[in-house]
């Protein structure tokens, strides 16, 4: 998970936010309100989080729109009362996968303090502050580990670890590993890794911690 800039509210949240959560809150049955906060799935809306994420997923940041459509986030659930308005409120969306996003990890899930939340959000939080890139050469694993119990707690809920990720993610970062080997006799290997770290590239916080380690 890396930081994220939180751009310019889109023109058609700017001007119809208000009017809509209005719309929300005077809801008289979930079907109104239900119509009401799914104003949120609009092209533009969708496409403007694509641009601010540059295609990746908010959480775990495997690259999703050359094989997915990826999800409208809402990082507050929408289906909980005191976050109902919050529907259509820029502030509050991200772009996931359907995995980090999928109800057997996220889902509607919002551990608050007591429990050992709130979840870090990428685009209110650092999440280096939360959460370490760990990559072992002799295991070739590269994990996601909470250096907080925020982050212990958004690792586990978001599943940053989960079997299948951690199997790609690996892959990709060994390759990473081999070729930071030869990062200072190699023009080459130097420029991969130095493009790698960039925030649009998958997985850069790891690339990140790849370099760090030089």
């Amino acid at each position: 998970m890396i930081r994220v800039t939180r751009t310019q509210k889109p023109d058609l949240l700017a001007d119809n936010e208000a009017n809509w959560k209005r719309a929300i809150r005077l809801a008289s049955t979930d079907a109104a309100r239900k119509n009401a906060q799914d104003k949120y799935k609009h092209d533009e809306i969708k496409e403007a989080l694509i641009d601010m994420f540059q295609g990746k997923c908010a959480y775990c940041e495997s690259d999703i729109t050359h094989i997915d459509y990826g999800h409208i986030e809402h990082f507050k659930p929408k289906g909980t009362p005191a976050y109902y308005e919050l529907a259509v409120d820029w502030d509050n969306l991200l772009l996931a996968c359907g995995r980090c996003n999928g109800a057997e990890n996220k889902g509607t899930k919002f551990p608050l303090a007591d429990n050992g939340g709130p979840l870090v959000n990428p685009v209110e939080k650092e999440p280096s502050k939360h959460l370490r890139c760990d990559f072992d050469p002799r295991l070739k694993l590269a994990n996601v580990l909470g250096i907080s119990k925020r982050g212990e707690t958004t690792q586990r809920t978001l599943g940053l670890n989960r079997p299948q990720l951690l199997k790609h993610r690996s892959k990709f970062v060994a390759k990473l590993w081999v070729i930071a080997s030869r990062y200072h006799e190699d023009n080459e290997a130097r420029r991969i890794i130095d493009l790698a770290i960039y925030p649009q590239e998958e997985y850069s916080a790891f690339a990140l911690a790849v370099k760090e380690s030089l």
